[in-house]
């Protein structure tokens, strides 16, 4: 009983096995790049919704803009400019607190009289 087929099975099993590999290896290393693009262009998705079987309503930030779009398979329409999103609670609070200490103007109480620090 001979075994000639053996080797021509492996050579073309460890060919099949590399170019497999190359393959995912270029495919992995495409995805790294085009989200390296990405972030240096400045452009990102804050959120998208699906309003349909094939629409999307998506919200993105281009270099500090943030816009409001219509997505179907055939266009995309600008449905809205939307303007700069507001400071976090925290920092409205804290500037609003440093503005009154600075014009050292009354506090208002539970009773609506001012307070004077």
């Amino acid at each position: 009983m001979t075994y000639d087929w053996i080797q021509p099975m492996a050579q073309l099993a460890l060919g099949l096995g590399l170019t497999a590999l190359a393959l995912w290896a270029a495919f992995t290393a495409m995805k790294k790049l085009q989200r390296r693009q990405g972030a240096r262009t400045g452009l990102s998705i804050i959120g998208a919704i699906s309003v349909g079987t094939r629409e999307r309503v998506v919200l993105l930030e281009a270099e500090g803009v943030r816009l409001l779009l219509g997505v179907t398979p055939s266009s995309i329409t600008l449905l809205q400019r939307l303007p700069e999103p507001p400071a976090p609670f925290s920092e409205q609070l804290e500037a609003a607190i440093d503005e009154r200490r600075t014009a050292n103007a009354p506090l208002p109480t539970s009773e609506g009289e001012g307070v004077r620090r």
